[in-house]
């Protein structure tokens, strides 16, 4: 089925089954599909706390998201619609069970995405998942809220361990256990194209059908439609058994806009405090005046975020209880312009400090150039100093020494 919204246009489809285990033949899963005033949302539930209370309880969180959503103004931030929504179908299947705790109250998990121009917000509560398919590609998009998950991320299981362990189904967080629920939103829009494909499941599915399985049948069925990739992913999973309720919903992105710029500002969680634009404001439903398309411009506090711990007849870890953090929900962060004159008084620092650098190294190079043409005989070099050879030493002769004597000739011998 296709669905246009804001320029995003999908072709979706949904498909549930209770598998073959002949005492899950109520179906305790739900999902849903709506187009809203912010875009395209999707939302797969799975229900726990006894046969009807679970699927009472999946089919009330799936309504509840898709009602907030729908009633809320174009202009909200889409991460923070998710989030409340969720947060509010957590109140609504607390609300079920009662006020007194039990030991198995109604609860279900939830995996939603919400499609707009920029991008997908994704955002989940439980071991119930999301998959980003891209070409030869899977992603998974979330982080199950299981024992074992926690067991695999301490290394003290292996991925193929955790598949076997006794545990698998024992999860952490899941709507309606306490009256606040901690919900895990994608930071930042997940950036879509023409050809990707978004899968939601629940743990029915991913437990008997692998990641590179789900990649391979989504690639090799959504030339023939969404509606044939859950067809095959809901009957391979009842082939290997199918020992829970399958529920499969798949989104294939047929156009995206252009620009993929997320609008508004993103959500992000800085020491617990939910930041957003100042201009976006969510509407609960339930106290909100007449909906309309267009922001009405009155400020209504959001509601606070929680986190909880519990699993229903999902065998919860026993002595958990309930973490409440405090989230500045009535407040919207702004940023005070600085005056005018001081921007000039900097500027005008700057030009100073830029000129008086300049000057200096103009006078140094002046100042260089003067050294260099000085005429030669202007400087004074001092003549060279001549040295003159050492005279020679003269040697005196030894008192010892012989000094030849001169005989005088013999007068005889000289007559001869």
């Amino acid at each position: 089925m296709l669905g246009s919204a804001h320029g995003v246009v999908v072709d979706f489809a949904e498909l549930s089954d209770p598998g073959r285990d002949p005492s899950k033949q109520v179906n305790e899963d739900a999902s849903g599909y709506a187009e809203t005033p912010i875009g395209h949302l999707a939302v797969v539930c799975d229900g726990m706390g006894g046969h009807e209370a679970g699927r009472e309880a999946s089919q009330a969180a799936v309504r509840c998201i898709i009602e907030t959503a729908r009633g809320q103004s174009p202009s909200v931030i889409p991460g923070l619609v998710l989030k409340h929504a969720i947060e509010r179908a957590g109140r609504a299947v607390y609300a079920l069970g009662g006020a007194a705790q039990a030991a198995h109250r109604p609860g279900s998990t939830c995996v939603a995405v919400l499609i707009h121009p920029g991008g997908a917000e994704v955002a989940h509560a439980g071991d119930s998942r999301a998959y980003l398919v891209r070409g030869e590609q899977i992603e998974r998009l979330t982080r199950d809220h299981s024992m074992v998950q926690e067991l695999v991320e301490a290394r003290m299981l292996t991925p193929e361990q955790a598949l076997a362990h006794p545990d698998a189904n024992q999860i952490t967080r899941a709507l309606g256990i306490a009256p606040e629920v901690a919900v895990d939103v994608r930071p930042e829009p997940l950036g879509l194209a023409p050809g990707d494909v978004l899968l939601l499941a629940s743990d029915g599915l991913t437990d008997l059908v692998s990641d590179p399985e789900i990649s391979e049948v989504v690639r090799r069925r959504v030339q023939n439609g969404t509606a044939a990739v859950c067809q095959e992913l809901v009957a391979l999973a009842n082939a290997r058994g199918g020992h829970d309720n399958v529920t499969a919903l798949v989104l294939s992105i047929v156009e995206m806009p252009a620009s993929t710029t997320a609008r508004g500002t993103v959500i992000e969680r800085v020491s617990g405090t939910l930041i957003a634009e100042p201009k976006s404001t969510l509407l609960d439903p339930e106290s909100a005046p007449a909906k309309t398309l267009f922001d009405d411009g009155v400020t209504r506090p959001t509601l606070p975020g929680s986190t909880q711990v519990d699993g229903g007849d999902r065998r919860t870890e026993p002595g958990l209880s309930a973490r409440l953090p405090s989230f500045a929900h009535d407040e919207h962060p702004h940023v005070e312009a600085r005056p005018a004159s001081s921007s000039r008084l900097l500027l005008w620092l700057a030009i100073v400090l830029v000129g008086s650098a300049l000057a200096a190294v103009a006078a140094w190079a002046l100042r260089k150039s003067v050294h260099r043409g000085r005429d030669p005989q202007e400087e004074l070099v001092p003549p060279p100093q001549v040295k003159a050879p050492p005279k020679p030493e003269t040697v005196a002769a030894p008192d010892d020494a012989e000094t030849p004597t001169l005989s005088p000739r013999d007068d005889g011998d000289a007559g001869s």
